[in-house]
């Protein structure tokens, strides 16, 4: 018998340029790469249709999100008030298959009365109060960091929406054991990614390789740590990748002697610097959700560095370099660019990373349920 499933995406999901929608995008595909027809609703801001949606699923329906300062002002969180549309409810409520929230961003209609009776599935992709939180805290004052703040405040609130969803399926081991204690009903499904299995290069790479979102607060503070504490105190070359980075960005990287910007690779460009570089250098300063740019390194690249944030919750800190400060971080890159990427390390990648974080795998706890 067939199987079907609606799936609220909070934005479109391709192309899979970024951490959420990596995540939606591939469990799309490997979602219906096992048979399952998929009714896909995505709330369009900032991103285009794309075709390669028809292709894996059976129906693609848009819906324009509401940007309207009114939604600021509402009681509710405004990732979520912006992405109520009457005419999604109305398609939701054609037939009677299961429903796959992504993210609390898309929970404005997980409680209507009319959905009582569905099976109805939240996929958390952050405990995302904390987040905002995180946010506010590393913004500076302004208006900005009060809507962080503020953001933070509402989604607390309506976090327990979620006792409404038959099901919720954490992103890490640290967000599982948050919502089960607070939910219950809830159990791990690893971020979905672009890597079908592991492809690293052994032996020795020439730099040394940053890539994020850049136009991402988080990410750019990252990037910047690197120009400014790092780079100027180790003797090797740095490559700094990713979208759409800041203007203050690209004058510390201008100033820098050692330090190459590359602005907005496509995939296939991003997965070569990813290949090639000696190590991949993720200094993340917040532990929330799941660092889907960890997984592609570790799939793909040789040695992986980064502070202990990178890795909270998601039992891979034995693959990764954990550094504590600057300091401890230029000693510890020293020291791996002098040592080569053994055979032995590329088996012990593909014996964990093929099988735990198989996408296949993260996707048959949902097809169980459905």
């Amino acid at each position: 018998m067939e199987k079907h499933l609606h799936v609220i995406a909070f934005n479109v999901p391709y192309p899979a340029d970024y951490g959420g929608v990596i995540d939606v995008f591939y469990r799309l595909k490997a979602l219906s790469n096992e048979g399952v027809k998929i009714h896909l609703h995505c709330f369009e801001y900032g991103r285009e249709g794309a075709k390669v949606l028809t292709d894996i699923c059976a129906e693609v329906v848009y819906y324009k999100r509401s940007m309207s300062f009114v939604n600021q002002v509402s009681r509710l969180p405004y990732i979520v008030k912006s992405r109520s549309n009457p005419d999604l409810l109305n398609n939701l409520l054609k037939d009677n298959y299961p429903i796959l929230f992504e993210g609390l961003h898309s929970c404005f209609y997980l409680n209507h009365p009319k959905l009582e009776k569905r099976s109805k599935i939240v996929r958390c992709h952050n405990v995302e109060h904390d987040y905002y939180n995180s946010l506010a805290k590393n913004t500076p004052l302004g208006f900005l960091r009060l809507y962080f703040h503020i953001e933070a405040q509402k989604l607390k609130r309506f976090e327990k929406i979620l006792n409404y969803a038959n099901h919720i399926t954490a992103i890490s081991e640290s967000d599982e054991a948050y919502f089960q204690r607070h939910y219950g009903k809830t159990f791990i499904t690893p971020p979905c990614h672009q890597s079908e299995e592991v492809n690293i290069a052994e032996g020795e790479g020439k730099y040394i390789l940053y890539h994020g979102n850049l136009s991402v607060q988080e990410n750019d503070e990252a990037a910047r740590y690197i120009v400014e504490k790092i780079a100027p105190n180790v003797g090797f070359h740095f490559l700094i990748a990713g979208k759409n980075p800041m203007p203050t960005l690209q004058k510390e990287v201008y100033k820098a002697d050692n330090v190459q910007l590359v602005s907005n690779p496509d995939e296939e460009q991003l997965q070569q610097l990813i290949y090639g570089a000696h190590i991949n250098l993720l200094p993340t300063f917040q532990a929330t959700g799941f660092k889907l740019k960890l997984l592609n390194a570790l799939f793909n690249g040789r040695f992986c560095m980064g502070t202990p944030h990178l890795v909270v919750g998601t039992g891979l800190q034995d693959f990764c370099i954990l550094v504590e400060d600057d300091q401890q971080m230029i000693v510890e890159i020293g020291e791996y660019m002098q040592k080569e990427f053994t055979p032995e390390m590329v088996q012990l990648r593909k014996d964990v990373l093929n099988s735990r974080f198989s996408n296949k795998a993260s996707v048959q706890k949902i097809i169980a349920l459905i």
